[in-house]
């Protein structure tokens, strides 16, 4: 009988870890699976080791550096690659058909203002951590056409004409992709640039 107890417990150990095993590789799995999807969309990045802040809860468990998604952007940038998928999408499906529409161009150049950063919300009334703590957020300051023109957010958004009509239709089909958009209508601290972040929370702040 001790016997056939033993031989149980060596089985259920067994068991045990090989649940533990594919329990631990399914992040990974998954992990590879976004860098794959990217890739087929050719977008040009890079993998990251994991990055963590233990004292402030910052991290992001699979960053991707990316140099250019749909469209190319300004500085290379670590965000999370699951919304590296979304800026993607957002870029192609949002933005060029915009630039299309109003500028018979398309869009050569994001230029961001910065993606991934260990820091608080902005606002007076803000607390805890902004989703650019995880890479889950994007702070566009402007675009830059084909032809050269560039189109910014401080200059542009308010007083009229195509460039701020394009900025507004950005925005606003943006809050369909986003959890939070927040524009220069919102607050002072988005005078210059449109914020993109997939949070918890939901705002369009046109």
């Amino acid at each position: 009988m001790q016997g056939i107890r033993r031989q149980s417990l060596v089985v259920l150990g067994l068991g045990a870890l090989m649940l533990a095993g594919c329990s631990s590789r399914e992040p990974m799995d998954e992990a590879a699976a976004c860098r794959a999807r990217l890739s087929s969309k050719q977008v040009v990045f890079q993998p990251v080791a994991p990055i963590g802040n233990e004292d402030r809860g910052c991290g992001i468990q699979n960053p991707v550096k990316v140099s250019a998604a749909d469209i190319p952007w300004n500085q290379p940038s670590v965000v999370d690659c699951k919304f590296a998928e979304a800026l993607v999408t957002f870029e192609e499906q949002v933005v060029q058909p915009a630039a299309q529409r109003y500028f018979g161009k398309t869009v050569s150049k994001v230029r961001h203002m910065g993606t991934y950063s260990c820091r608080n919300k902005t606002g007076g009334l803000s607390k805890g951590l902004s989703e650019h703590a995880f890479g889950r957020a994007m702070d566009i300051g402007g675009f830059e056409l084909s032809d050269g023109t560039v189109i910014d957010v401080r200059r542009d958004w308010s007083g009229g004409g195509s460039k701020s009509a394009f900025l507004q239709e950005v925005a606003r089909l943006a809050c369909r992709r986003f959890s939070v958009v927040l524009t220069p209508n919102h607050d002072a601290y988005h005078r210059d640039h449109l914020h993109l972040d997939n949070g918890r929370y939901s705002v369009c702040g046109m």
